[in-house]
């Protein structure tokens, strides 16, 4: 009871931006981590002449104006969520063509045009199927002394898109599938483990996976977000059933009105505490500079401060329901004991993500938060389950 209250009050964390005066934070999606959290899929369609395997009519090129539109996070995306790639639906803004001798280096000639133009088709084809890659760093404060329990966190995806139903009367945005294979290491400092504390965790574990996503338009009005994502989460020593798992996401879409969309569905965790958790709420992007997803599990607000010809900056709030489940073989078992555990947290943090404006370029975000809720649960031995004192996070994320 006491985690589905908690659960709940930080779904609702920034429900106070919608009301405030100054349209307050509210951001693009967060850093990728190897704990679970949610990344929010974005409102635009891909352009309709959208083909990776076809030749690429590119118009004139054009820097965006400073007030120009909001941009998808090049950071958003978690790892540990099924279904939402850790990669933007486009890094390549459509409409746009780098200047004649962008891919010439400094002091030598320039190609001739058909060369010059061939090179751009072929780079502009390789960036549609190339969404990108990005890496991010974690760190949970403890210095594993009792069950003071600190984490490092590192994760690293590629994400790829491939035409999926391209031409279907279901898929009105011609929405691509987004494929993205991903590695995730864990650092556990603690606890530690006494004769009256047996409570013990392996010094590292691993996540490996391939995720699928795909988030169709049915109509102009009713739309989805579905992912589906197989992967191993085990120590580097341990590798049996229960380590590979299965997680999933169906929500549904309803465009609302043209800046409000309603989300509704579920997220499969199979985690072993948690198996389910429902996703409900609502994505709002007043204006070009601000967004607010007051949406559960994972809420979020955030606001435009700075914007020029290459880059744009966001401060944000967000809040999320972290952790995980690995197996490992436990230290305290006169047996060796192979067994299941899991690791989950509540989170709020507060941070800035630059993405770039232009046609490619490198994305970061850098945040700090407060974790709280903190628990681990041992599926076989004593303690079941084991509570850990509140500590601070710091993260940090690059994506190109």
């Amino acid at each position: 009871m006491r985690l589905w209250v908690l659960l709940v009050v930080v779904g609702v964390v920034p429900l106070w931006a919608v009301t405030a005066s100054g349209q307050t934070a509210s951001l693009p999606p967060p850093a990728a981590s190897s704990l679970d959290r949610l990344a929010q899929a974005p409102l635009a369609a891909p352009p309709q002449t959208w083909d990776p395997y076809g030749p690429q009519t590119l118009p004139t090129y054009a820097s965006p104006a400073p007030n120009a539109g909001w941009a998808p996070s090049a950071i958003g995306g978690q790892p540990g969520y099924p279904g939402y790639s850790p990669a933007a639906p486009s890094l390549v803004p459509p409409g746009t063509q780098p200047p004649p001798g962008a891919y010439t280096p400094a002091g030598y000639p320039a190609p001739s045009s058909n060369f010059q133009q061939n090179m751009q088709q072929s780079y502009a084809q390789t960036m549609h199927v190339f969404q990108g890659v990005r890496g991010s760093w974690a760190y949970l404060l403890g210095d594993g002394q009792g069950t003071n329990v600190g984490i490092n966190e590192l994760d690293t995806t590629a994400t790829f898109a491939l035409p999926f139903f391209h031409n279907s009367p279901v898929n009105v945005n011609q929405a691509p599938l987004l494929i993205t294979p991903g590695f995730g290491l864990q650092l556990w400092d603690g606890p530690q483990t006494s004769s009256t504390l047996l409570a013990d965790l392996p010094p590292n574990t691993y996540d490996v996976f391939l995720d699928a996503a795909w988030n169709p338009k049915f109509t102009p009005l009713f739309g989805a977000e579905l992912g589906i994502r197989v992967g191993i989460f085990t120590n580097w020593d341990v590798l049996v059933w229960d380590s590979w798992r299965i997680m999933g996401r169906a929500i549904g879409t309803l465009q609302l009105t043209p800046t409000i969309q309603g989300k509704a569905g579920i997220i499969y965790l199979d985690r072993n505490q948690v198996k389910l958790l429902p996703a409900l709420g609502m994505t709002w992007t007043p204006d070009a500079t601000s967004r607010y997803d007051i949406f559960f599990p994972a809420p979020r607000a955030a606001k435009r401060f700075a914007a020029n010809e290459r880059r744009a900056w966001w401060g944000y709030i967000s809040g999320e329901y972290g952790g995980g489940a690995w197996t490992f073989r436990r230290s305290t078992s006169e047996y060796n004991m192979i067994t299941g555990f899991d690791y989950n947290d509540i989170r709020i943090a507060l941070g800035t993500e630059w993405v770039p404006t232009t046609r490619t370029g490198l994305a970061g975000n850098f945040e700090v938060g407060y974790v709280f809720y903190r628990q681990l649960f041992y599926v076989e031995g004593p303690p079941q389950i084991q509570d850990l004192p509140e500590t601070i996070m710091f993260r940090f994320g690059l994506a190109y």
